[in-house]
Parts: structure tokens; sequence; C-alpha cells
């Protein structure tokens, strides 16, 4: 009997070294998390992440598999502290111009009880740390994130086509066009 190898489920095919950039990115983000977490790295990294690789990843889910992407999607929770199934139905309300509520749904509630569990875990163990680090580092990425979104639709929607922003957030400032087609792959925004 041939034994067959396990395979890993691959990136979607169209874009694939480019999702496969973000899987990387954010492991890389998870791996600077645990080495020197601080206000800033957790600011800035919560706030780049849920801008570029979240976003990304809520319009287009990056592996082929139904549980690589829940898979993922549980890791983004961890990374960010952000519910990503919450993010997701959030942000495809904003798309659809239906502002309000999210439902809840069995996966909320499973990534809102590990983003809650890690937290627990982290206060109990490092409360100090917790509070003085991770509780502002959070926030400031809450507010930096909201500050965008306030930019990106301020006087309605808006796009920036400057190169080191877009290069940056891998094509975010191609707003506009986002919105007109938002399950076109980041690669394919231009004016």
């Amino acid at each position: 009997m041939a034994s067959r190898a396990l395979t890993v489920p691959m990136v979607a095919a169209r874009r694939a070294a480019w999702d496969a950039v973000f899987v990387a990115l954010s492991a890389a983000h998870g791996v600077v998390l645990a080495v020197s977490a601080s206000v800033p790295v957790i600011a800035i990294g919560m706030w780049w992440n849920a801008n570029t690789i979240a976003h990304n990843f809520i319009h287009r889910p990056f592996f082929r598999a139904r549980w690589a992407n829940r898979a993922f999607s549980m890791y983004l929770s961890a990374v960010l502290g952000l519910p990503q199934t919450f993010w997701r139905d959030r942000h495809l309300q904003h798309h659809a111009g239906r502002e309000g509520r999210v439902r809840i749904r069995r996966w909320t509630v499973i990534e809102s009880t590990l983003v809650l569990t890690l937290w627990a875990i982290a206060a109990w163990s490092a409360p100090r740390w917790f509070v003085t680090v991770y509780i502002p580092g959070y926030a400031i990425g809450l507010c930096l994130c909201w500050l965008q979104g306030h930019y990106e639709h301020e006087g309605g929607t808006t796009s920036h086509y400057g190169w080191l922003y877009n290069t940056l957030f891998f094509n975010d400032g191609y707003h506009v066009e986002h919105h007109r087609h938002p399950s076109v792959h980041w690669t394919e925004l231009r004016s």
C-alpha cells in the first residue's frame, strides 16, 4: 500500500505567493509579540496587521481548506486580541452600507473565548505587564485603526495613492477602488 503524504492546504491559487507573504508576516508578528511585547510593538502591530493581513483575509481567505481558514482566523484573533469573526461581520456590514448590529455566531463565541482566556492568563501571570503594557498598547492600536478608518471615509470614501503608504499597507490606499470591488485581490487594485 502506497503511503500518502499529509498535504497542507495551499494558499489561494491565483495569488498564492502574496497570500503566503501575509501568512509569514502574521507569524512574524506573533514571534515579535512573544519576544518583545512593548506598548509600541502591540499598538503598531495590531494597527498594521488589522488593516493589512486581517483586512485582506476577511475579503479573500488565504486557504482552500475551510479548517485552515478557521485555524488562521483563530490565530489572528489571538495575536490581535480581536475575534476575527466579529471583525469580519462588522466589516462586511460596512461594505454593504449597513452599520449596526453584528450577529453572535458560534465562531464569534469560540474566538471571543480564546481572546478572553489569553487575556485572563496574561492578567493572572503578569498583572503589572498586562495593565501597564498590553492594555495601553491594545487601546492605542484600536485608536490607530479607528483613525485610519476615519480618514479613509472622511467626507465619503477616499483613496491615497502614495507609493510608500501603498507599499507598506499592501495597496490599502486604493480605498475607493476597494469599495467598488471588495472581492478583488489587493494586487489588482489600481485607480
